[in-house]
């Protein structure tokens, strides 16, 4: 972000509560560094407690420089931040607040002074909503107008009410986000009591979950929710359950190279459940790296070793004579279907998966890793455990035909609305 400045206050203890493991002022700065930030200016009118909560060790904020300031007992004023800093813009948060990273980002493209309200907030939440004086995105020249005395939040009550200023809907703001398949809510809320703190962590554990599962995900969402609220409190590193996982999918290829299908179906049930707790854990944490975006890579790597091995088992037990053509179908299928995928996704800017209701319906038992391991688990329970491995390569093939028709169908819609908007 260019050209604007991050200016927090934060005052103990309430820019300290914790949140699923993180501190407010800690989980900020960690998300304006995940937005472009590379330095914040810190006031404050306890500045020993706050400055020996900065000065402990965090690579999630690493990248990102905090200046504290001392306030010395005295209110924030637009004066004292001018003092500090001559830049022409900046952004003004209350350190005490939950806010979704979005809404700063929305915020941050403010070209004119704009305050944060929301409009309609759920019943649920009303208690623990920002006030109007929360976070805004002003001018020097808008700071230049206001009070020389009068604390820079009390200026942006009274402005607001006004009507001096701009607002920001948090309701306005997209909620879809692409990549998690679902429509997130934002929200902005002010550190909960004791007693609400329970409700603030599951608004942020549930906004971690993605959307448009398969239905074996279904099930193992709630689990890995579950898990993940007690491994946030902790050390443990998303890097570490990422460890952990490619360890426990290299164990089940090891079984099924050595036709232990039993251990290996067991391994792959439980990587299927270990595999989504990395990326809840690094949401949950604003702990999201550009490593981290490989980790699907490797998955993928990890997946395709049971497949290969599974087959190598079947042919040389003799099994299923004809494992490799399957194989040999079962990786075609996919390279067909991530390509009419990608296709799909270039042309309306959403995955195939969640772009109408037939997507998402289908999306429950499509060709997946988690459906071929509950169908495989099945067939071995029943003694058919080499048709179960025909029949997933079979589905494999039967969803990129479903995924092509459906890319097809799409694009040429997308295709003949430009044509008649043209015409």
């Amino acid at each position: 972000m260019e050209n604007i400045v991050p200016i927090l206050v934060a005052d103990a203890p309430d820019a300290l509560i914790e949140l699923c493991g993180v501190n407010l002022v800690e989980r900020l700065l960690r998300i304006l560094q995940r937005l472009g930030f590379h330095r914040a200016i810190i006031f404050s009118n306890t500045p020993e407690i706050i400055g020996a909560e900065l000065a402990k060790p965090s690579w999630a904020r690493a990248e990102i420089t905090a200046q504290l300031v001392s306030t010395k007992a005295k209110p924030v004023t637009p004066h004292s931040i001018l003092e500090q800093e001559s830049s022409d813009r900046f952004l003004i948060v209350p350190a005490n607040i939950y806010c979704d990273a979005r809404l700063l980002a929305a915020l941050s493209n403010r070209n004119s002074p704009t305050v944060l309200v929301d409009s309609n907030p759920p019943q649920f939440l009303q208690h623990m909503l920002q006030s109007p004086s929360g976070p805004a995105v002003v001018t020097r020249n808008f700071l230049v107008t206001c009070s020389d005395s009068a604390p820079v939040f009390q200026e942006l009550s009274q402005k607001l009410d006004a009507r001096e200023i701009d607002t920001l809907d948090a309701t306005k703001v997209d909620d879809y986000i692409m990549s998690m398949r679902r429509h997130v809510r934002p929200f902005c809320f002010t550190a909960p009591q004791a007693q609400a703190r329970h409700l603030a962590e599951r608004i942020i554990l549930d906004a971690a979950q993605k959307g448009t599962l398969d239905f074996p995900a279904y099930v193992h969402g709630p689990i890995e929710t579950g898990i993940v609220a007690l491994l946030c409190k902790t050390q443990i590193t998303p890097n570490q359950v990422t460890i952990a996982g490619f360890i426990v999918g290299c164990g089940a290829t090891t079984a099924f190279v050595l036709g232990r299908v039993g251990i290996g179906l067991l391994a792959a049930l439980a990587f299927g459940i270990v595999d989504g707790l990395d990326g809840k854990l690094s949401r949950v944490k604003i702990e999201t790296t550009e490593r981290g975006k490989w980790e699907h890579h490797l998955d993928y790597l990890i997946e395709n070793s049971w497949w290969t091995a599974i087959a190598f088992h079947l042919w040389q037990s003799a099994q299923l004579p004809n494992a490799f053509y399957f194989l040999a179908l079962l990786f075609g299928s996919h390279l067909l279907d991530e390509f009419v995928k990608r296709k799909a996704k270039m042309a309306t800017g959403r995955l195939l998966d969640d772009i109408a209701p037939f997507d998402r319906g289908f999306r429950l038992i499509a060709a997946r890793r988690n459906v071929y391991v509950w169908v495989m688990a099945v067939g071995f329970l029943l003694g058919a455990f080499p048709q179960s491995y025909a029949i997933i390569c079979g589905w494999a093939a039967v969803t990129a035909a479903v995924h092509l028709v459906r890319s097809f169908w799409i694009c040429n819609v997308l295709r003949r609305r430009v044509l008649d908007s043209r015409a």
